[in-house]
């Protein structure tokens, strides 16, 4: 993000090409910055919690433990960041209609970082074992869903720069999710096929379905979203 102060004390959120596409006060552009500090904080408790199931798949339980503890610490500071931003924008930054909207993007954006923390807690505090002909196919559906996140922070990050953008992610984040719960439940469908009792059955189920709606939720940021672009298009 480039910004540009006038006389005025407003700053320009620039097209990539230059000229201005919005105008902002230094409040909005704070709160843009603290959206953005947010948006990055639900990454790092995603990076570390692919981190979590590569140490699964490698039967590192010393380094399972010491990830997940850095998803907790990375969705609480996330949680911090997105109060943060909240109680400056109940300051009277934006007008009201489009406040509703970000402070609800922001909110759900949220909840990718709570299912992250409750993914973990989910394999550490049930002491979940996975057998090991499914830590692979556990793995890349984390990596799914956290890919799905990452295009929809793209198109978050476009909000303010360039709708185009933010529309080609909007619609890629979509495609990703069907790619995922295809992923999905094809996980499920072979969990309960394996010799396992239906106590383990169900419990890899829940883990399947938690890792699956980080995609979910990153596909509810990009419909609120598109909501954004519509009404900023008007």
């Amino acid at each position: 993000m480039r910004e540009n102060r006038d006389s005025s004390g407003f700053a320009s959120i620039l097209k990539p090409g230059g000229g201005p596409l919005m105008f902002f006060g230094k409040k909005e552009v704070a709160i843009i910055q603290l959206f953005h500090e947010h948006l990055d904080f639900i990454s790092k408790t995603l990076e570390n919690l692919e981190k979590v199931f590569l140490a699964i798949e490698s039967e590192d339980s010393m380094s399972i433990e010491i990830y997940a503890e850095e998803v907790r610490k990375m969705e609480s500071a996330a949680d911090a960041k997105r109060r943060e931003m909240e109680n400056s924008m109940y300051q009277g930054a934006f007008l009201p209609n489009f406040r509703g909207d970000f402070l609800g993007l922001a909110e759900t954006f949220d909840k990718v970082a709570n299912e992250a923390e409750n993914v973990v807690d989910q394999i550490i505090l049930q002491h979940l074992s996975v057998p090991p002909e499914l830590r692979n196919d556990l793995l890349k559906q984390a990596q799914l869903a956290i890919k799905t996140y990452e295009v929809s922070k793209e198109a978050a990050l476009n909000l303010f720069q360039e709708l185009s953008v933010a529309e080609e992610m909007i619609k890629e984040t979509e495609r990703l999710e069907n790619v995922e719960d295809s992923h999905e439940r094809a996980l499920i469908k072979r969990i309960f096929e394996m010799d396992l009792t239906l106590a383990e059955k169900r419990q890899l189920r829940e883990l399947v379905l938690s890792i699956g709606d980080i995609a979910n939720y990153s596909e509810d940021c990009s419909d609120r979203m598109e909501i954004i672009v519509l009404k900023r298009r008007v």
